[in-house]
């Protein structure tokens, strides 16, 4: 694995040993590995099948936060891996249609997009402008991000 975080989440990750067709990081990581976020606070993994079956050997599973679905919480890493994503999202089409970046499954762009305007959270809104921003320069309609501006 090539990814690295000052805070050795992507190394915990690895260390889990989670079957790479059964999960996909999900939420600022997604933007941090794209250089559209300058850290991130957390890895929030989406899992189904064999991958939450080696999740729940790490602890009991508890309500998420949302109170949608189950996770656990890595014991020793900022790491919360749940069996479902928020109401109204496919656990099997976001892991399946997921972006291997370094041989990691991490959520698609437009699905970031699309789940920080619908969740409508303040702390969304420099995500949400670095991804738009970066849609018009794929786009040629904006110049390039510098990576950092956006999301400090």
């Amino acid at each position: 694995m090539l990814l690295s975080d000052a805070d050795g989440l992507f190394a915990a990750l690895a260390a889990l040993g989670l079957p790479r067709e059964h999960y996909v990081v999900c939420g600022s990581a997604a933007l941090y590995v794209r250089g559209l976020r300058p850290r991130m606070g957390d890895l929030d993994v989406l899992a189904r099948g064999p991958a939450w079956e080696r999740a729940l050997t790490l602890g009991d599973p508890e309500p998420t936060v949302s109170g949608y679905g189950r996770r656990v919480v890595h014991p020793s890493a900022d790491i919360e891996i749940m069996d479902r994503w928020t109401p109204g999202w496919s656990t099997d089409r976001l892991i399946d249609e997921a972006d291997l970046i370094d041989g990691v499954p991490f959520m698609r762009l437009g699905d970031v997009l699309r789940w920080k305007v619908a969740a409508g959270r303040p702390k969304d809104v420099p995500d949400i402008a670095a991804i738009r921003t970066l849609y018009r320069v794929w786009a040629g309609d904006a110049e390039p991000l510098v990576a950092g501006s956006a999301g400090e």
